[in-house]
């Protein structure tokens, strides 16, 4: 197709709770959206699980809205852009699933992390890998649990794959990983994003699991023509290998160049800073970049916008009628609750440990706490308070960041939180240093297209686009009454759960 101004780019992201869908033009505006929510699946106590079909009847679902309810021509979408939460997916010769997809909050593996210590060893992991052997965000102790507990079903099984994956299959019909994806199978290499035939020989994975490697910015196919005729895009349209949700958020919210560093707050909360070298240190995460001879190091805290949705979905009720009656939706009467309570919550913190947590404390048996309630505690509080909790559990980690203490840069917040200018307030209270909100906040879906873009060579957009948008967004300074006091709550915070972590 030719380039002009009415070319679009497509981001899909699929998430934990939901997959969104939207389209932008040239200079980086959503010119049609749609998204579709749907739930966990809990089997048993610590298990969790998403069934993939959802994933794709909520991408055929979104892309019908666009095309069809909001009118947009899909010829004029140029290419596609696909990033996803994590989820280990086993599927067959045809791309069905065998299982439901197990994900990041998972914590059944305990007894596979111990195999994998033993049998391949956890400093041999971490040199290849730069990461440490963990359940959870890594998918290989999750894989051997399929193959210790589901062999029958591992037989059946073609691909292992991830969601972004998933899609890119449904949509090209071929199998693929992304290299920042591999990343985090901890079965690849970081330096080159592939796959380490040393850890997949001593870990017992049978070879014909793993997908061909892909750069983010290469295109594995175009749509094919059933996929065409299932979603409305146009047959031959370019996919690209895409990104985990993390590092093309990161893209997006302006963090590209060694340096650089950025929030993102969506269901989980990551920090992420850019750097010219893996950094060997086992309180971080260390992903490839989408663009070449970079690596995002992640600190990633797990229930953050997970959290405010949890308290929605379990206490909303009791002033659902109020956010009727005054004609605003629930989530902003949510923010105008936390605004008519002072910073310190009245003496409340919540420890956001819901599904137990990953960095910085890695405690998979930790749970959510909230302490100090008292008679004078009222709804706005408890709100306030699950906003503060995740603010200092991001606190938590940017602390042990290298590279990110310069407290007069400001760092861009992209994610549904960057919806909330209250919660970006407390963000820049609880940091002490100046925020951004982003105005355009669906970084996933922003990085997405710039992904897209950089795979057809759109020059219009480049790699770092989401830095010059950046500029555009809303510059929040801490305020100093505020900062003093959440050190004292940050501190009482920390030793809150320390003080606790034995009783989980």
């Amino acid at each position: 197709m030719s380039i002009d101004e009415n070319t679009l780019l497509l981001g899909i992201d699929v998430g934990t709770t939901g997959t969104k869908c939207s389209l932008y033009d040239l200079k980086g505006t959503i010119v049609a959206h749609a998204y579709q929510e749907y739930p966990m699946i809990h089997p048993q106590e610590g298990w969790t699980e998403q069934d993939p079909a959802r994933w794709w009847e909520a991408v055929q679902n979104n892309l019908r809205d666009c095309f069809t309810r909001q009118g947009i021509d899909s010829s004029r979408v140029a290419a596609i852009g696909v990033s996803c939460t994590n989820a280990l997916t086993l599927v067959d010769k045809d791309g069905n699933p065998v299982y439901n997809a197990i994900g990041h909050h998972d914590l059944r593996a305990d007894p596979q992390v111990e195999w994998l210590r033993e049998h391949v060893g956890e400093e041999l992991v971490f040199q290849v890998t730069a990461n440490r052997l963990a359940k959870g965000t890594f998918c290989l102790p999750s894989l051997r649990w399929l193959i210790d507990n589901r062999p029958e079903l591992v037989e059946r099984a073609e691909k292992m794959l991830m969601p972004s994956g998933f899609i890119i299959h449904k949509l090209t019909g071929e199998f693929s990983m992304n290299r920042p994806r591999t990343s985090l199978t901890i079965m690849a290499d970081i330096r080159t994003g592939e796959w380490s035939e040393e850890i997949v020989e001593k870990a017992q994975v049978p070879h014909r699991l793993l997908p061909k490697p892909y750069s983010s910015c290469d295109i594995v196919a175009g749509v094919s023509k059933w996929a065409a005729q299932q979603t409305g895009l146009k047959e031959g349209t370019p996919v690209s290998a895409g990104c985990l949700d993390t590092a093309v958020a990161t893209a997006a919210a302006g963090a590209t160049d060694p340096g650089d560093a950025a929030f993102t707050i969506g269901s989980s909360g990551r920090v992420c800073y850019i750097s010219g070298e893996p950094i060997f240190d086992k309180r971080l995460l260390n992903i490839r970049s989408p663009f070449d001879g970079r690596y995002t190091i992640v600190q990633s805290t797990d229930n953050a916008g997970i959290s405010l949705r949890w308290f929605r979905d379990v206490f909303g009720g009791a002033v659902e009628s109020a956010a009727n009656q005054k004609g605003v939706p629930l989530y902003q009467y949510m923010d105008q609750l936390v605004q008519d309570s002072a910073p310190g919550a009245g003496g409340l913190l919540y420890l956001p440990y819901l599904a137990g947590e990953k960095a910085p404390i890695w405690d998979p048996k930790a749970r959510g706490v909230f302490f100090g309630m008292g008679l004078g505690s009222n709804y706005g509080d408890f709100l306030r308070a699950v906003m503060e909790g995740v603010a200092f559990s991001m606190q938590d980690c940017i602390s042990i960041m290298p590279g990110s203490q310069d407290k007069s840069r400001p760092i861009p917040i992209g994610g549904g939180v960057a919806n909330s200018q209250v919660w970006c307030q407390i963000f820049a209270d609880v940091l002490d240093r100046p925020v951004i909100q982003l105005k355009s906040n669906e970084t996933e879906t922003l990085g997405d297209v710039i992904i897209a873009a950089q795979s057809i060579g759109l020059k219009e957009i480049p790699y770092n686009f989401g830095k010059r948008l950046a500029q555009g967004g809303r510059l929040l300074e801490p305020r100093k009454e505020a900062a003093a006091l959440y050190q004292q709550q940050f501190d009482k915070y920390k030793r809150l759960y320390q003080q606790i972590k034995d009783l989980y």
